[in-house]
């Protein structure tokens, strides 16, 4: 067992099947025995009907153990709501909602079904190795951050197993507290090394990439490996266009196509700033939903996004 890679880890895949098929083909390279999916799977990319396609194979073609993330509760949410958001209000084509329709008209109810049956927390327990705790965001809800979160720590004291691993933050990250060890997977489709700054535009290691973990057993301890893996990320800004998410979702699919050319987030960065711009400018505090797409495209100018599409 020690030497070689026992498990592979699926954070965030985000719609980005392309990202996610590359990951799977190096998981079956490597001669993986246990896929870990930890939710996010859907929603911002392109075609998420494909990126369920590859789960329903990895799930009879390997031992899997999947995860339920806050994307899929947004789309379980959505349903159970009939189409409605928690104010009553139906998603609509914008730079805040767009993405999210979108993936949701090429959902089926057989996948919403299938996310509503995914716990938000499990155990990996593989005979002769140290058990392995699984969550998205936190192991009670799947928006946890956990960084810097003093419920969480309290919370990670009480699990059993002495690893956790998690996604939702999109980037890598290693802590330990009282011997309770917690890794993020970072995100298969869109990674980040640090937030997108106002300016020019920088270009990191993670830029044009996906990513995945491996745990390799040694010496009865998991040892994570954090992977970059190359994919077909020019295919994946395509899908923007042909899907037609570049016109339904504007400065959206703008942030995602800058988060893949440079491994930046400017997806909290940007929405916030024009919430900021439109209060500024008209007094009134707005969610972003509600923030006219004129400020979104103001704000994104001001941290460098290209919104031109040839």
């Amino acid at each position: 067992m020690s030497g070689s890679p026992l498990a592979a880890v699926f954070a965030d895949v985000h719609g980005n099947y392309l990202a996610l098929q590359a990951c799977l083909e190096l998981a079956r390279a490597r001669g993986a025995r246990q896929y870990l999916f930890l939710g996010d799977y859907i929603t911002d990319h392109a075609y998420p009907q494909r990126v369920m396609e590859l789960l329903y194979e990895a799930r009879e073609r390997h031992s899997c153990i999947f995860i339920r993330g806050n994307r899929e509760e947004y789309m379980t949410g959505y349903r159970r709501r009939g189409g409605c958001q928690p104010d009553g209000t139906p998603w609509r084509d914008s730079s805040a909602q767009g993405a999210l329709l979108s993936c949701y008209e090429n959902l089926t109810a057989k996948d919403l079904d299938w996310f509503e049956s995914l716990p938000i927390y499990s155990e990996w327990r593989p005979q002769g190795a140290p058990p392995v705790a699984l969550c998205h965001g936190a192991p009670s809800h799947v928006r946890g951050v956990m960084r810097g979160d003093p419920d969480f720590y309290q919370e990670l004291a009480g699990l059993g197993p002495d690893l956790l691993l998690k996604g939702h933050n999109h980037k890598w990250f290693s802590l330990t507290y009282k011997g309770k060890r917690v890794v993020c997977a970072g995100s298969v489709g869109n990674p980040i090394t640090r937030r997108t700054r106002p300016g020019g535009q920088e270009v990191t290691e993670l830029a044009k990439v996906a990513q995945m973990l491996f745990l390799r057993l040694e010496q009865g301890r998991w040892k994570p490996e954090l992977v970059r893996v190359p994919y077909d990320w020019q295919g994946a800004l395509n899908n923007l266009k042909t899907s037609g998410l570049w016109q339904r979702a504007a400065v959206w699919a703008a942030l995602l196509r800058h988060n893949t050319l440079t491994g930046t987030d400017p997806c909290g960065a940007v929405p916030s700033r024009a919430a900021e711009l439109y209060r500024q400018e008209t007094g009134t505090e707005a969610p972003w939903p509600q923030v006219p797409e004129e400020y979104w495209q103001r704000a994104a100018e001001e941290f460098g996004i290209d919104l031109a599409w040839s």
